[in-house]
């Protein structure tokens, strides 16, 4: 099978193109040609509507990428009607072009027929079944959706690792965290190792499969569903909503469901005494395998 992946150097785009195409690759022989757009958008259109076609030495069977950018490239590469295009997100324009689309679930209140939708992102499945005693802090930063509290959140935190004092405590921040943060974290002696992404970059999938714990800020929702879809227990930081909209709605939902424990703020009984309580998620949910279900449905609806 020889496939045409359109990418537009976003790290969090390819990655979740990238587990699709290695689970596709544990069924399917699978040939990789890579393509980087950088023509701007407006662009692209242009050469879209004049119908003027890229070259290219071979047809594939597959176009796929994710982003804005890879959009109108994956259209104009389509040159044979056997070759099916596959857009990782919510396409911006042409939706109807597409063979396939898919995309979070909550893009949609009515999913038309070229479309399969999943919850949250798409993540590698990573199953352990011998973890290690490690948990894994992994923070955000400033974010239209929550407010980002440094003291909140480092309280909760300090709870965090009250509760599993034997526990090796790991941080991962990201370039949207708060420098005045950083430094409190760095003085803080309970915690084993921070890793500032800016200066001293280790993957974090180093040590995601191995983890017991993983305590996530909402805002960084592809990370919330790496760790579910790795073995261990999620959890998420309580970060107050700056507005309801569709993030915060697929919060609420992996809160609900308990796909995922959380923390929270409480007022003692008959009291004005504020307290950090921590709920378990539901241990009888399984792994998230959303990517399992979309090479499923890639491959039903493609057979060759």
């Amino acid at each position: 099978m020889k496939i045409c992946w359109f990418k537009d150097s976003k790290i969090g785009h390819e990655k979740q193109v990238h587990a699709i195409l290695d689970n596709l690759a544990l069924s399917q022989d699978i040939l990789i040609e890579e393509r980087y757009t950088s023509n701007p958008v407006w662009l692209e259109l242009l050469l879209y509507l004049l119908k003027i076609k890229p070259k290219q030495d071979s047809i594939p069977d597959i176009i796929i990428g994710a982003g804005s950018k890879t959009t109108i490239p994956m259209l104009r590469y389509k040159i044979d009607s056997k070759t099916k295009v596959i857009s990782v997100m919510k396409p911006q324009f042409f939706e109807s072009k597409f063979d396939l689309i898919v995309a979070p679930r909550h893009d949609y209140k009515v999913v038309p027929d070229n479309v399969f939708t999943y919850i949250g992102s798409i993540a590698k499945v990573n199953i352990n079944p011998e973890l290690e005693d490690i948990g894994l802090i992994v923070i955000g930063g400033v974010n239209k959706h929550f407010n980002f509290d440094d003291d909140y959140l480092i309280s909760q935190i300090d709870f965090v690792i009250s509760l599993f004092p034997d526990t090796n405590w790991i941080v991962f921040n990201s370039r949207r965290t708060p420098e005045s943060f950083n430094e409190r974290i760095k003085k803080n002696t309970s915690i084993q190792k921070f890793i500032d992404v800016t200066k001293n970059f280790e993957p974090l999938n180093d040590y995601l499969p191995k983890a017991k714990f993983k305590f996530v800020t909402p805002d960084s929702v592809n990370m919330i569903f790496e760790s579910l879809s790795s073995s261990g227990e999620t959890y998420l930081f309580d970060m107050h909503s700056s507005r309801e909209n569709k993030i915060t709605r697929l919060i609420d939902e992996v809160k609900n469901n308990k796909y995922a424990g959380f923390l929270e703020e409480k007022y003692l009984e008959n009291s004005e005494i504020k307290i950090i309580t921590l709920n378990k998620p539901n241990t009888l949910h399984d792994t998230f395998r959303e990517v399992e279900k979309i090479v499923y449905e890639i491959e039903k609806r493609f057979k060759k």
